[in-house]
């Protein structure tokens, strides 16, 4: 039976360090929030750690799965994925929460499905390129099987509405296209056709073109369409070089929206200061560096491309939050990955961070530096 190595300690313990800082942070951020919702000031944090365990067991669990086994069982689990996404539409099935409806009701907790279908579509994706690189020449056999399917992802994320997953999705495979050897022509006609239809997109509804103009000035309208970010963009100018001090944040205090979520990152900013928000730059930036390391040595395109599509989708995440937080771009709804609290993203996260591992573990014998686990 074939021995595994050990798990990457550098990877495992940025994402462990990642987790710790995020369950501080949430618990800061979280702690009057939850007094005034549930009178209970620890049932959100309380809540959140239940999740830590079961993000560690289904990483360990995913990095002793052989890569081959995700290949063999990639399309079946689209087939899984589109199912889902379909029936979080269903009303009675999908959970309505502020007009989107993108969530499962379950009796203990809520599920995004999405977070599930985006590690399933990147396994896709390296499947069909590694499989059938002879198609790839050829765009009705090459590019357009794959864009058939990221096509339907997307509709079907435009219709929850979810725009950003959307985005973000289509950008790593885009990506991934172009190290898989889909040709060059193919892509700049997709981005050229892409881009006009992305705009409208993101002009279409009234509240994305309020983010898109607030973002470019948001002390235009700063209680209203650019609130957030002038209270995000205030707690990271208060936090100075060393923060306020742990749990001394002002703007959680109803002042600032979605403090335990999406703008977790301005609650560091201004309880731990530049410190704080390097030192979580840093932390990210080691899994980064890990991570596209093992591309490089990964032999196999199938692992090559299953490693670089699970990067892309933590990194893009973390750089969108990053700069919606800091204005440096539109708001938007994603969360800071295994920081911010929402239990479906961490799950999801934790997979492909456990695929990952999976393709480290098992590299052959000639990579392996030297005793196995």
């Amino acid at each position: 039976m074939k021995r595994l190595l050990p798990p990457d300690h550098l990877l495992v313990g940025s994402v462990t360090a990642l987790m710790l800082l995020g369950v501080i942070m949430v618990a800061s951020a979280s702690l009057s929030i939850s007094e005034a919702r549930y009178g209970d000031p620890y049932r959100i944090i309380g809540h959140w750690l239940l999740y830590i365990p079961l993000g560690f067991a289904l990483m360990w669990w995913t990095s002793r799965i052989d890569i081959a086994w995700w290949k063999a069982v990639s399309v079946p689990l689209l087939a899984l994925a589109l199912l889902i996404m379909v029936l979080v539409l269903v009303p009675g099935l999908g959970k309505n929460i502020n007009g989107a409806r993108r969530w499962f009701s379950l009796p203990l907790f809520t599920l995004q499905p999405i977070e599930f279908a985006k590690p399933i579509v990147v396994l896709y994706m390296a499947y069909y390129m590694s499989a059938f690189p002879e198609r790839l020449r050829q765009f009705a056999t090459g590019l357009a099987p794959m864009l058939t399917v990221l096509a339907v992802m997307v509709v079907l994320l435009l219709l929850q509405p979810d725009f950003g997953n959307a985005a973000l999705l289509t950008a790593v495979c885009i990506a991934m296209w172009f190290v898989g050897g889909v040709p060059i022509r193919h892509l700049a006609s997709l981005v050229t056709a892409i881009v006009p239809i992305g705009l409208i997109i993101m002009v279409a509804e009234p509240y994305r073109l309020r983010r898109l103009l607030s973002f470019t000035d948001p002390w235009t309208d700063p209680y209203g369409s650019g609130y957030q970010l002038v209270q995000s963009m205030i707690a990271f100018g208060s936090g100075g070089i060393d923060g306020a001090g742990l749990g001394q944040g002002v703007q959680k205090l109803f002042y600032l929206p979605e403090t335990f979520t999406d703008f977790i990152a301005a609650v560091i900013g201004e309880e731990l200061g530049l410190v704080g928000t390097l030192a979580l730059i840093v932390l990210f930036s080691i899994l980064m560096w890990r991570c596209i390391r093992l591309a490089i040595q990964a032999d196999e395109m199938f692992a090559r491309l299953l490693v670089l599509g699970s990067c892309l989708l933590l990194g893009l995440a973390f750089t969108i939050n990053m700069g919606a937080a800091m204005g440096l771009m539109p708001t938007k709804g994603m969360p800071l990955p295994f920081v911010s609290y929402g239990g479906s993203a961490l799950l999801g996260e934790c997979l492909l961070i456990g695929l990952v591992l999976g393709v480290q573990r098992h590299l052959p014998q000639n990579h392996r530096p030297g005793v196995a686990a």
